[in-house]
C-alpha cells in the first residue's frame, strides 16, 4: 500500500506550484504634495505605486494618485496581521486621505473618498504570505520577501517627508491627536 502524503492546503499548493520570483511586486513609482496646496499644509504625501499580483497588474501610474501615507502605515500592519476589504476603514491604496481620526478600534486611520484599490492578504504561515487581487490571481511569497518590499516603501516615503518643509500641525486636539498616533504606530512597526 503506497504512503498517504499528509500536507495542509498550503504545504500541497507549494508542492504543486514552485514559488516563482517577482509574483508579486509593490513599489512606488513617484512621490508629490498636492498641486492644489502648498507643501506645509498637505500633511500626507501622495504618489503613483506599481502592484503586481501574480500575473495581473493591480496598479500603475496611469490607475490613480494614491495618498501613499495611508498605504505606507496600512502595508506596515499586514506584515503582521491579515489584511481583507474594509479592516481600516479605507482600501491598501486609497486615493484621498484628507480625514485623520481613530477606527472602531481605536486605531488611526486616513480616510477620504470611496475610490482605491484592494485586494486580500493572508498569512498562510509564519513563513509565507498570500496575495490575492479582485479577479481572482494570487501570489504567495516569503514574508521576509514581502517585509523588505514593504520597507523599502515606507522608507521612501518618510525620506521624502524629511527633505519636504516642515508641517503645519492641525489645531484640532483630536485630528492633531490621530495624526502623531499615525507616525508612532508607524515607527513601532518599521522598528520591529
Amino acid at each position: 500500500m503506497p504512503a498517504i502524503s499528509k500536507c495542509n492546503n498550503v504545504t500541497c499548493y507549494l508542492k504543486e506550484k514552485k514559488l516563482q520570483k517577482n509574483n508579486f511586486e509593490i513599489k512606488l513609482i513617484d512621490l508629490f504634495w498636492l498641486k492644489s496646496g502648498d507643501e506645509e499644509n498637505d500633511l500626507y504625501a501622495h504618489g503613483h505605486v506599481y502592484v503586481k499580483i501574480g500575473g495581473e497588474i493591480v496598479c500603475d501610474e496611469n490607475t490613480l494618485d494614491v495618498t501613499v501615507t495611508a498605504a505606507g502605515l496600512y502595508l506596515l500592519r499586514s506584515l503582521s496581521e491579515n489584511y481583507k476589504k474594509g479592516n481600516y476603514d479605507s482600501q491598501l491604496l486609497p486615493c484621498c486621505g484628507f480625514v485623520t481620526y481613530f477606527d472602531k478600534n481605536l486605531r488611526p486611520a486616513i480616510s477620504g473618498c470611496p475610490v482605491g484599490i484592494d485586494w486580500t492578504i493572508t498569512h498562510l504561515t509564519k513563513d509565507l504570505i498570500q496575495h490575492t487581487s479582485d479577479n481572482g490571481n494570487s501570489a504567495i511569497l516569503k514574508i521576509e520577501d514581502y517585509k523588505k518590499m514593504v520597507y523599502d516603501f515606507v522608507d521612501k516615503v518618510e525620506e521624502f517627508y524629511q527633505s519636504s518643509l516642515p508641517k503645519i500641525l492641525p489645531r484640532d486636539e483630536f485630528e492633531l491627536g490621530a495624526y502623531e498616533e499615525i507616525w508612532e504606530e508607524w515607527r513601532e512597526l518599521r522598528n520591529k
